[in-house]
């Protein structure tokens, strides 16, 4: 078993202790989500692929106003993250 080493520290030593460990738990969190966070999916054919259903079907549930999308002339954007909660919140996922 390892040796156990007992350190006394006063308040302010304490403090920045604490701060740098948080700081660095928080930086690494942000790098681990910024990691994760997919592109956006382009168009009902993107859309259709990334639900496995038909770009008919689709289509059709974006104009029932499944999913929450962008639109800039004919390009449309849907982010993931938003399609997936909305499948969960309809109870289609």
């Amino acid at each position: 078993m390892d040796a156990l080493t007992l350190t006394q520290y006063n308040e302010s030593q304490l403090k920045t202790i604490v701060y740098v460990a948080v700081k660095a738990a928080l930086a690494e969190e942000k790098t681990s989500q910024q990691a994760k966070h997919q592109p956006f999916i382009k168009g009902i054919h993107g859309l259709a692929k990334f639900l496995k259903v038909s770009p008919a079907r689709a289509q059709k549930l974006k104009n029932e106003g499944a999913f929450p999308f962008w639109q800039d002339g004919r390009t449309l954007l849907f982010d993931p993250e938003k399609v997936k909660e909305a499948m969960l919140k309809n109870g289609k996922g």
